[in-house]
């Protein structure tokens, strides 16, 4: 049985180079045909030149955690950032405000050759532009930018300044945060300052009407009155009732007053540390991005491969011509037999 299916394979493959030989007029004829137009077609498409940056996320906190932040959170500025870092660079590389300062510093609309009077000029520009710029994360957490492009110092420039403007629209987003941030805390700051003024002005009527430290006064008074009483000395038991009715009358007053004073002096605290760090933050910018390499104008093409066009082109139009010549020849073989 095998020697049969062996013989039947040998048959089928000496018909096939027999049907070729006997084709190979118009097969060559194809090929070659092909193989002419697939160089030419090659030599006209504009060679295209690819420019790469290599770079790692640093790792995300914000200037004033890192050097005021607590040492349990406090983050080095040398830190290499995580997974989540590199997502979030990738994020930032594809945003919309990178690919418009990059449109519109190399003029790309013009470069591209896209005419304004074109039905959909700005989606055209956009399509070319993510055909042409690309980024990625590698397996090593870093981020790779790479730039295609007609002109190799063209690309090569895009692809730094590219890199140069994630940091620029990292720091963009955080300034608009800490501007935010340091508006809210300066008014809040302000408004609790204020306040605890008025507290001070209301406790020191009180003091001024005698009630300095209301505990150690109370405590002295109430001792001081005992022994008035004990000693029956009606002057100084009329002195004390009167200071201890003072003590009662403003002594809750008191105590509410300070505590309250108390309690906004902490916040005040709290509310100028945060607002020193939104400061440090809006006047400090940070690198988000530790670039491994630049990139350089590359002296090779990296599109298109000439060689690898004409093979494919070449091969592809040989098998098609058979196929459809041997479609035909079974075709009229069936013709024939209906006949």
């Amino acid at each position: 049985m095998g020697k049969k299916t062996k013989a039947s394979k040998d048959m089928a493959s000496g018909g096939l180079l027999l049907f070729i030989y006997q084709k190979r007029v118009p097969l060559i004829v194809i090929t070659a045909a092909a193989l002419i137009v697939s160089v030419i077609v090659s030599l006209l498409i504009t060679p295209r030149y690819r420019s790469t940056v290599t770079l790692y996320p640093a790792s995300f906190t914000t200037m004033s955690r890192s050097l005021l932040g607590p040492s349990a959170v406090r983050g080095d500025l040398m830190d290499f950032g995580e997974e989540s870092d590199a997502e979030r660079l990738l994020q930032i590389l594809q945003s919309e405000a990178i690919r418009d300062r990059i449109i519109y510093r190399y003029n790309l609309m013009e470069h591209y050759g896209i005419k304004q009077s074109s039905r959909f000029p700005k989606t055209e520009l956009i399509r070319k532009f993510r055909n042409n710029v690309r980024s990625r994360k590698t397996q090593f957490m870093a981020v790779e930018i790479e730039v295609l492009d007609t002109d190799p110092v063209k690309a090569a420039a895009m692809a730094n300044d590219i890199a140069i403007y994630a940091d620029s629209v990292l720091n963009s987003m955080l300034t608009e945060r800490s501007i935010l941030a340091v508006e809210v805390l300066e008014e809040e700051y302000g408004r609790r300052l204020e306040a605890k003024e008025i507290l001070e002005d209301s406790l020191k009527i009180i003091r001024d009407l005698g009630v300095i430290q209301y505990e150690s006064q109370a405590e002295v008074l109430n001792e001081a009155y005992a022994n008035a009483i004990l000693s029956h000395d009606d002057e100084s038991i009329k002195l004390f009732e009167g200071k201890l009715r003072l003590l009662s009358t403003y002594g809750g007053t008191y105590l509410s007053l300070r505590n309250d004073i108390n309690y906004l002096s902490g916040r005040i605290h709290t509310l100028k540390s945060a607002y020193d760090e939104a400061l440090i933050n809006l006047e400090r910018q940070m690198t988000y991005t530790f670039i491994v390499d630049k990139a350089t104008e590359s002296e090779k093409k990296a599109y298109p491969m000439r060689s690898l066009i004409v093979i494919v082109s070449t091969v592809a139009a040989f098998i098609f011509a058979l196929f459809f010549l041997l479609l035909a020849n079974a075709l009229r073989r069936q013709l024939t037999v209906s006949a």
